[in-house]
Protein backbone atom coordinates (compact mmCIF):
# COMPACT_ATOMS: atom_id res chain seq x y z
CA UNK A 1 0.00 0.00 0.00
CA UNK A 2 1.24 3.22 -0.44
CA UNK A 3 0.80 6.47 1.45
CA UNK A 4 0.17 10.37 0.56
CA UNK A 5 0.99 12.56 3.49
CA UNK A 6 -0.88 15.63 2.83
CA UNK A 7 -0.42 17.98 5.53
CA UNK A 8 3.31 17.79 6.90
CA UNK A 9 5.35 20.54 8.48
CA UNK A 10 9.22 18.85 8.69
CA UNK A 11 10.60 22.00 8.18
CA UNK A 12 9.23 23.18 12.01
CA UNK A 13 12.24 23.63 15.04
CA UNK A 14 11.56 20.25 16.63
CA UNK A 15 12.83 18.47 13.62
CA UNK A 16 16.52 20.35 13.34
CA UNK A 17 18.51 17.68 15.04
CA UNK A 18 16.73 14.76 13.09
CA UNK A 19 14.48 15.97 10.31
CA UNK A 20 16.67 13.75 7.88
CA UNK A 21 16.74 10.63 9.70
CA UNK A 22 12.92 10.70 10.53
CA UNK A 23 11.79 11.68 6.87
CA UNK A 24 13.77 8.60 5.77
CA UNK A 25 11.99 6.54 8.38
CA UNK A 26 9.12 7.70 7.44
CA UNK A 27 9.54 7.00 3.65
CA UNK A 28 11.01 3.48 4.44
CA UNK A 29 7.96 2.80 6.43
CA UNK A 30 5.31 3.43 3.26
CA UNK A 31 4.80 6.96 2.69
CA UNK A 32 5.21 7.86 -1.03
CA UNK A 33 5.28 11.51 -1.11
CA UNK A 34 4.50 14.00 1.42
CA UNK A 35 3.25 17.62 0.94
CA UNK A 36 4.66 20.32 3.82
CA UNK A 37 2.61 23.25 4.22
CA UNK A 38 3.99 26.89 4.95
CA UNK A 39 1.22 28.44 6.93
CA UNK A 40 3.11 32.04 6.54
CA UNK A 41 5.50 33.67 4.21
CA UNK A 42 8.77 32.53 6.40
CA UNK A 43 7.43 29.03 6.77
CA UNK A 44 6.08 29.07 2.95
CA UNK A 45 10.09 29.39 2.34
CA UNK A 46 11.44 26.67 4.87
CA UNK A 47 8.71 24.63 2.89
CA UNK A 48 9.98 25.50 -0.65
CA UNK A 49 13.33 24.47 0.59
CA UNK A 50 12.20 21.14 1.89
CA UNK A 51 10.72 20.28 -1.04
CA UNK A 52 14.02 21.10 -3.35
CA UNK A 53 16.21 18.80 -1.14
CA UNK A 54 13.74 15.68 -1.45
CA UNK A 55 12.40 14.25 -4.41
CA UNK A 56 9.42 13.11 -2.83
CA UNK A 57 8.55 15.94 -0.94
CA UNK A 58 6.19 19.22 -2.16
CA UNK A 59 5.32 22.40 -0.77
CA UNK A 60 2.47 23.93 -0.50
CA UNK A 61 2.52 27.59 0.27
CA UNK A 62 1.44 30.88 1.35
CA UNK A 63 2.31 33.85 -0.53
CA UNK A 64 0.71 36.54 2.27
CA UNK A 65 -0.54 36.96 5.58
CA UNK A 66 -4.50 37.09 5.73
Amino acid sequence: MELFDTHSHYFDEKFDEDRDEVIKEIFTAGVTLAVTLGDNVENSKKAIKLAEKYDHIYSACRSAPM
